[in-house]
């Protein structure tokens, strides 16, 4: 009896056991698999669309507070913003039902309002702002083509592309690459804005003092060219005078860096003698760095000295006054022309080379002119 109860118990697991496996090889297989970037098993998912290229080059701070400063806009206007920023052109019908008017006014911000020089600042954001935000120069061109005015806001959208470096340039140049916003200064200047104005709520600060600030050689050239005046001095906020351009650039001219943005102001711009006291007063200043910089016979005073002569060549021109620009260039240091000379931007250049060393060398390689 119990040899048989075993039997039949034997027989009931063989029984399960057969049965599971047949019904395991028999139904169809599922494979479920966790989907792992590592693993090369992991199911493919179909080709997704590709994402277009990013249009913003503005910083991250300017996508984000987009909306803050198109708050107080109506939504056309809104409208025409967010395809500018997004780097589009807008349609120029829709520039024209607007206007003029509402295509150069400002939009206040006032969560973006700050504070100049213990003075409230209104923020005021304008299409021709967000062009150059954007690097959008069909855009700035379009609304320029429409009527907007690049002098509402006080010329804003100049100062800003001034500012404004190309993207993805290195941060330490010693002439610093600005070639993309470049065009935008040209067109607002061509359509009216100012080069003299006075940034508001910084009103000590021209373009043309900006542009020295930024090292934006290219701008410099532009805003003189278009009409900067070299000679203008500004106020600070007690309304006493600032330096102007020039005579900021003579007092530090004995800086390799600067003599080279004086000469290359002398060379690609019309720039004229400002009053007799200013053209006097750049000969004494030339004089005292002579003194000072460029007599005796050192490698760095030969080529200081190379530098001012070059200099001189073009002033006595350009200031009316050939005789004394004569008699200067006979104080300088002896020099060799070629072994002693050496400018750090070749004739066609503007900004430095991406590869050129961060240390500033004792002297440019590039050996030409005036």
């Amino acid at each position: 009896m119990k040899r048989a109860f075993w039997f039949l118990v034997l027989g009931l697991g063989v029984g399960l056991v057969v049965g599971f496996l047949t019904g395991a090889l028999t139904a169809p297989i599922t494979l479920v698999l966790q989907p792992s970037l590592e693993s090369p098993l992991a199911p493919a998912e179909p080709p997704a669309a590709p994402l277009p290229e990013e249009p913003f080059v503005m910083s991250p701070d300017e996508k984000a507070s987009f909306d803050t400063r198109w708050q107080s806009a109506p939504e056309p206007v809104r409208a025409l913003a967010r395809i500018i920023a997004h780097g589009g052109v807008p349609d120029a019908a829709a520039l024209a039902a607007l206007g003029p008017e509402a295509l150069s006014r400002g939009y206040p911000a006032p969560s973006l309002d700050f504070t100049r020089d213990g003075q409230p600042v209104p923020y005021l954001a304008t299409l021709l702002q967000e062009a150059v935000m954007a690097y959008n120069l069909p855009s700035a061109q379009s609304l320029i083509a429409q009527g907007a005015d690049p002098r509402i806001n006080h010329s804003e959208a100049l100062f800003m592309a001034i500012e404004r470096r190309t993207p993805g340039a290195p941060n330490f140049m010693l002439f610093p690459d600005h070639d993309a916003s470049l065009p935008l200064v040209r067109a607002l200047l061509q359509a009216g804005a100012d080069p003299n104005a006075r940034r508001h709520g910084f009103r000590h600060e021209t373009p043309l003092l900006l542009a020295q600030g930024s090292s934006n050689l290219g701008a410099l050239i532009l805003l003189v060219q278009l009409g900067g005046d070299p000679w203008l001095r500004s106020q600070y906020p007690d309304g006493t005078p600032t330096d102007s351009l020039m005579e900021s650039l003579e007092f530090s001219v004995a800086s390799l860096a600067t003599a080279e943005v004086l000469f290359r102001l002398f060379k690609d711009t019309p720039l004229g003698p400002g009053t007799a006291d200013d053209t006097d007063r750049f000969f004494a200043m030339m004089e005292s760095a002579i003194d000072k910089f460029a007599v005796g016979t050192g490698p760095e005073t030969r080529h200081t000295a190379w530098r001012f002569d070059q200099i001189l060549v073009l002033a006595g021109g350009a200031l009316d006054r050939p005789q004394e620009a004569e008699r200067l260039r006979g104080l300088l240091a002896s020099f060799d022309y070629q072994a002693d000379g050496g400018w750090y931007l070749a004739r066609d250049e503007i900004h430095s080379r991406y590869d050129a060393p961060l240390s500033l060398p004792d002297k440019g390689d590039h050996v030409w002119g005036p």
